[in-house]
């Protein structure tokens, strides 16, 4: 018998069937729990992606917040100058920031020495503008030669800050008055000049 002949009663013995049914039945479950495992570890993916997507937004928005602190915070640059009409050192405080801030005192250190001027006011300074103010070194009332530096202390809206120190040395004259000169004594080296002070005009 040619083996066409019995290929429908195969089809239609009942015991196959039955095998037949289960197989597709237990296929079916295999692949309703493979479906599952793939949507759990699907899930699991769109969390990660969601966790990792929100610490990336709330580190951006630190940074943004830091970048606005910092902006607000007053930043200004000092710098020491001469008068032609005065022997004292000039001061000038340069608003160099977009905020507006208060010049609370300029503090003048000399060796453990330290002379605190609370500026009349105290000056505000917009944004681009500067104040100057000047400092006599009889003040301090030092013999010999003396290193020193001064620093302005600054009143924003987020609190107080001082500015980087410039230095500057001075002695006493014969004539009773004081001579001066930028920065340190270790810049006082043989052979190098001296940076001289910015010339401004008197008042």
């Amino acid at each position: 018998m040619l083996p066409s002949v019995g290929f429908p009663d195969w089809l239609t013995n009942e015991r196959s069937l039955t095998v037949a049914t289960w197989g597709l039945v237990v296929a079916t479950f295999f692949l309703f729990l493979d479906s599952l495992l793939k949507g759990k570890e699907q899930r699991k993916r769109w969390d990660r992606e969601d966790a990792a997507k929100a610490k990336e937004q709330a580190l951006r928005w630190d940074h943004e917040d830091h970048l606005r602190e910092e902006d607000a915070k007053p930043k200004a640059a000092v710098e020491i100058a001469r008068r032609d009409n005065t022997p004292n050192i000039v001061f000038t405080c340069f608003n160099l920031g977009s905020t507006i801030f208060f010049v609370d005192q300029m503090v003048v250190t000399v060796n453990r020495t330290v002379c605190r001027s609370d500026l009349v006011g105290p000056p505000v300074l917009l944004p681009g503008t500067f104040i100057s103010t000047e400092y006599d070194c009889k003040e301090v009332g030092a013999d010999g030669l003396q290193e020193a530096n001064a620093v302005f202390v600054l009143r924003g809206s987020h609190g107080l800050v001082t500015t980087e120190p410039v230095w500057f040395c001075f002695y006493p004259d014969a004539a009773g008055g004081y001579q001066w000169h930028v920065g340190r004594l270790s810049d006082r080296q043989p052979g190098v000049i001296p940076r001289q002070p910015r010339s401004i005009p008197g008042l």
